[in-house]
């Protein structure tokens, strides 16, 4: 079967599905999901923030999508990362820990190249540097993500999923939240807009330090691995691209497996991809968006990562991957609450900027209006409750992929296969996201989303089924 039969498989206490937190393979997953995390809004929601302001259309920014389109497609390059040994570094430092510092580094100048365009006069320049991050940060996820499988056990992949998840989650918050409060910060001291955007990407550019230290503490042992860099180049082409495929090809339903893969987050991808602008554009200023969102999105999001885990280790992932995926589609609704009541409550507790748009700022609101409550409580209850259900969904996918990638000689490659076709639902949807949304409006944006989840979970439930007559069927 594709994944060992959840329904042999015993339930753990309480106290044993959370120890497993307290082990040193899972904690050292905190500095590396920060360095996963770090890039990833600087082609998403980061970037959705620069360019509303810029006033492009909703159209063009849902096109600004497309240039993440390396993360669907890291599998392609993901063979290099498994069978090219890095000259001098590898030897040094281990394959896998090699190759992340070269692509970190690399990291760092290409988001430092943000500070030199602006979307106004360098549009296509800045697209240009998006792709280049977006390739880099998806081949840092390549490696990472192959360490990660590598160095912990079955019995741990849950657990460490979680504390990879949040650390991402909270490298997400640093390079959004983070980021756009800085720049208002800046310009509010009286740095032109571009200037404190520049600023702003320098910082950024400078946290990446953070994950190359994670890597530099890691565990590596080169010696175990050099008797396979020492085999022939056409050997080496073999069992780091064939053999991969075969491997998984040789799964039982396979077919089912992979388009369980594509079609589990597409309702969550699709109403995901412009949730950024769909705040903006309804009335909140930037920094009082970022400041009211990160503390509600982050700790809930957050907290459903460790109880995706949890759930995970104690009923099992094909349960857990069941309740996680009807939260999520069921979660998608929410936010036709302020798709409704906002542009009434921006008139009502509204501040007229300089360029004569009202928007809600939260130095400015007046608390003792129930109409100040029911727009803040829009925003922060609407993102809590998705974003708990998105931390659940999360942890509990991540440990199935893992889990699906069960020979270690291919995890790199298994790995970003399956996690790319996981981002062609989002990195595809995001093209038509902005059409649907200008043409439609937002109500009818979130009901689709809602729908898109519908057949992940049909397949889902099918391919339980199946596992649980599989496991029935080999009892003696």
């Amino acid at each position: 079967m594709a994944a060992a039969a959840e329904g042999a498989a015993p339930r753990r206490g309480w106290r044993q599905a959370l120890a497993v937190y307290g082990k040193r393979r899972v904690a050292v997953m905190i500095l590396l999901g920060f360095s996963s995390g770090l890039p990833f809004t600087l082609t998403g929601s980061t970037l959705q923030a620069w360019l509303t302001e810029s006033n492009l259309s909703l159209q063009a920014i849902g096109l600004f999508g497309l240039v993440s389109i390396a993360y669907g497609w890291k599998f392609v390059w993901s063979p290099a990362i498994d069978g090219i040994a890095v000259p001098g570094l590898s030897r040094l430092l281990g394959h896998r820990r090699a190759w992340l510092v070269v692509i970190q580094l690399a990291l760092a100048a290409a988001i430092a190249a943000y500070a030199l365009v602006d979307p106004v006069n360098d549009l296509v320049a800045v697209a240009a540097i998006a792709v280049v991050v977006a390739f880099l940060s998806a081949t840092q996820d390549i490696a990472v993500d192959a360490f990660r499988i590598e160095s912990l056990p079955e019995d741990e992949q849950a657990a460490g999923s979680a504390a990879f998840l949040a650390a991402y989650r909270i490298a997400t918050v640093v390079s959004f939240t983070g980021a756009v409060g800085f720049v208002a910060w800046l310009e509010a001291s009286g740095a032109s807009n571009r200037e404190a955007w520049g600023v702003g990407y320098l910082v950024l550019a400078g946290l990446v330090a953070v994950g190359l230290l994670g890597t530099l503490l890691a565990r590596e042992d080169w010696a175990a691995q050099a008797a396979q860099f020492a085999k022939p180049a056409r050997q080496r082409f073999e069992e780091a691209v064939v053999r991969p495929f075969r491997d998984f090809l040789a799964k039982d339903a396979w077919w089912m497996i992979l388009l369980l893969v594509v079609l589990y987050k597409l309702g969550d991808a699709f109403t995901s991809e412009l949730r950024t602008t769909f705040f903006l554009t309804l009335g909140f200023e930037k920094a009082t968006y970022a400041t009211l969102v990160w503390p509600f999105g982050f700790f809930s999001v957050l907290v459903g990562g460790f109880l995706g885990g949890v759930l995970a280790n104690r009923y099992g992932l094909m349960r857990a991957l069941w309740i996680a995926g009807v939260a999520q589609m069921l979660t998608n609704l929410v936010f036709i609450w302020p798709a409704v009541e906002l542009p009434g409550l921006v008139e009502a507790v509204g501040t007229v900027g300089a360029d004569g748009v009202r928007r809600i700022v939260l130095v400015s609101l007046d608390y003792g209006r129930p109409e100040t409550w029911l727009a803040v409580a829009s925003l922060c209850g609407s993102v809590a409750v998705e974003n708990f259900a998105t931390g659940v969904g999360g942890t509990v996918f991540v440990a199935y992929l893992s889990k699906l990638c069960g020979n270690r000689a291919y995890t790199a490659t298994q790995y970003a296969l399956l996690s790319s076709l996981a981002g062609q639902a989002r990195i595809m949807l995001s093209a038509p996201a902005g059409f649907v949304a200008a043409g439609l409006g937002w109500v009818a944006y979130y009901v689709i989303g809602t729908l898109l989840a519908l057949p992940g979970l049909v397949l889902l439930w099918w391919l339980w089924r199946r596992e649980q007559r599989g496991a029935a069927g080999s009892r003696p």
